[in-house]
């Protein structure tokens, strides 16, 4: 059985990128982490990593928790997670009132 998105079916037409985009959807689901964190856990090239976030971004499947120091590099980073429930609240319902602005009048 075939249970791939669409987007994922048409960039990744090998198998291992199939398995370590599973792989890396899976290691932000288990708790969040920066790409590097998931870079050593997993032994997936960051680079690689950056191509699935990226797609996962675009699919909206995948969103940043919080910026923290990651504990491997001691920079500032995006902490990641694909699971929906510790998907931040957005706070900000809308930037202007629908009614204002031009064609409203």
């Amino acid at each position: 059985m075939n249970t791939y998105p669409q987007y994922i079916k048409a960039y990744c037409k090998d198998n291992h990128f199939k398995n370590q985009y599973l792989k890396a959807f899976a290691g932000f689901f288990s708790q969040p982490m920066t790409m590097k964190e998931l870079s050593v856990a997993t032994g997936i090239d960051r680079a690689n990593l950056c191509r699935y976030v990226r797609l996962m971004r675009l699919a909206g499947i995948i969103a940043v928790v919080k910026r923290t120091y990651c504990s491997i590099t001691k920079h500032l980073a995006n902490k990641y997670t694909t699971n929906p429930e510790l998907f931040p609240k957005n706070l900000q319902l809308t930037l202007f009132d629908a009614r204002e602005g031009r064609g409203y009048e």
